[in-house]
C-alpha cells in the first residue's frame, strides 16, 4: 500500500482572505475524501479552528521538516519567509497568490483547488531555484538568501565603499548606498526596482547592482553563477548592515569582508503545463497592455 501524501499548508495571519480559502480547501477535502493528509500552520495566530476539522493544527517546525508538499496562503513574502527551512528540507512549495505582484506565488486564488488535485493526481513539475550563499571570512557559518543578499549603509547619510572582486579579481570600488547581489529569482524584486536587468529563472547567473552608485558609468553586472564574489564594506559610521531576503541579517563594522556564492541547495518551487515564466511577465507587467485615454485624441473624434 502506497505512502498517504502530506500537505502542509501555511498561511500570512496578516492577510484576513486566506481564511476564506481556508474553508474553501476544508469543505473540499470533505467532500471529495483525497486520500491525503492536510496540516494547517498558522504562526500562533488567533484563528477559530473549530471549522477547520480537516486540517490538522502543527507548529512551523513540524511544517517545514515533513511532508511532501507545502501550501503558502499568502504573497511572495510568505515564501520568502520559509524559503531556507524548506530548500534545507527538500520540501517543494506551491504558492497561492493573495498578495500583490506574486513572481513566486503563481497560482490564483480561483484556481487553488484545481492546482491542489492535480499535485496530487502526479500531474505538475519541479523548477528548481538557484539560492546564494554568504559567509563573513573567516567563519564557517553559511547563510542561504532565496532572492537577494543587501549590503546596506544602515542608515546613514553618507554612503559606503563597496569593494568588490570576482573570482578573487577586482570588479570595482563600488562609491554607493547599498550594493544588492540578486538571484534570477530576486531580479523582478528590489533589483528590478533599483534599476537591475530582469533575468530568466534557471539561468546560471546572478547579479550585481548598485544603490544609487556616485558614478553613472556604475550599472548591474551580470556574472556566472559559478563565480565566487568577495565584497569588502567600508564605512564612516560606526557600523553596515545586511538583509537577506528582506529581513535584516545582522550589523557589523567598517572593514567586514564576505564572501558570496552559488549554494549547492535549491528551493522547489511546484509549477504546473500551463504555467511559463515569459507568461507571468506579461500578466505582472501588463507588457503590451495600452493604459492611454485614446479618446482624448482628437482625430478619433
Amino acid at each position: 500500500m502506497s505512502r498517504r501524501l502530506q500537505i502542509n499548508i501555511i498561511i500570512n495571519p496578516r492577510k484576513q482572505v486566506a481564511l476564506k480559502y481556508l474553508h474553501i480547501i476544508n469543505d473540499w477535502i470533505k467532500m471529495n475524501k483525497p486520500q491525503v493528509d492536510f496540516t494547517l500552520c498558522t504562526f500562533d495566530a488567533d484563528i477559530d479552528l473549530k471549522l477547520l476539522n480537516n486540517l490538522r493544527p502543527v507548529s512551523e517546525e513540524e511544517t517545514l521538516t515533513t511532508g511532501d508538499l507545502i501550501v503558502t496562503l499568502g504573497g511572495d513574502g510568505t515564501i520568502l519567509r520559509i524559503s531556507e527551512k524548506a530548500a534545507l528540507a527538500d520540501l517543494p512549495i506551491l504558492g497561492v497568490n493573495l498578495g500583490g505582484l506574486g513572481f513566486l506565488a503563481n497560482t490564483p486564488p480561483n484556481r487553488i483547488l484545481e492546482h491542489l488535485q492535480q499535485f496530487i493526481s502526479g500531474e505538475h513539475e519541479y523548477e528548481d531555484r538557484m539560492l546564494l550563499e554568504y559567509q563573513i571570512k573567516g567563519k564557517p557559518e553559511k547563510f542561504l538568501a532565496f532572492n537577494d543578499i543587501v549590503f546596506d549603509k544602515a542608515g546613514f547619510s553618507r554612503v559606503i565603499e563597496i569593494i568588490t572582486r570576482v573570482n578573487g579579481e577586482w570588479l570595482n570600488s563600488y562609491i554607493a548606498d547599498a550594493m544588492i547581489l540578486s538571484t534570477p529569482s530576486g531580479s523582478t524584486g528590489y533589483s528590478l526596482s533599483a534599476g537591475g536587468p530582469i533575468v530568466v529563472s534557471g539561468t546560471e547567473a546572478f547579479i550585481l547592482n548598485p544603490i544609487c552608485p556616485h558614478s553613472l558609468t556604475n550599472r548591474p553586472v551580470v556574472i556566472h553563477s559559478g563565480s565566487i564574489v568577495e565584497i569588502q564594506v567600508y564605512t564612516e559610521h560606526s557600523e553596515m548592515n545586511i538583509f537577506r531576503d528582506g529581513q535584516k541579517d545582522g550589523s557589523f563594522p567598517s572593514g567586514s569582508e564576505f564572501i558570496i556564492r552559488k549554494s549547492d541547495k535549491v528551493l522547489k518551487l511546484v509549477k504546473f503545463r500551463d504555467q511559463n515564466f515569459y507568461q507571468t511577465l506579461r500578466d505582472k507587467l501588463h507588457w503590451g497592455e495600452d493604459f492611454r485615454d485614446k479618446n482624448r485624441w482628437s482625430y478619433l473624434k
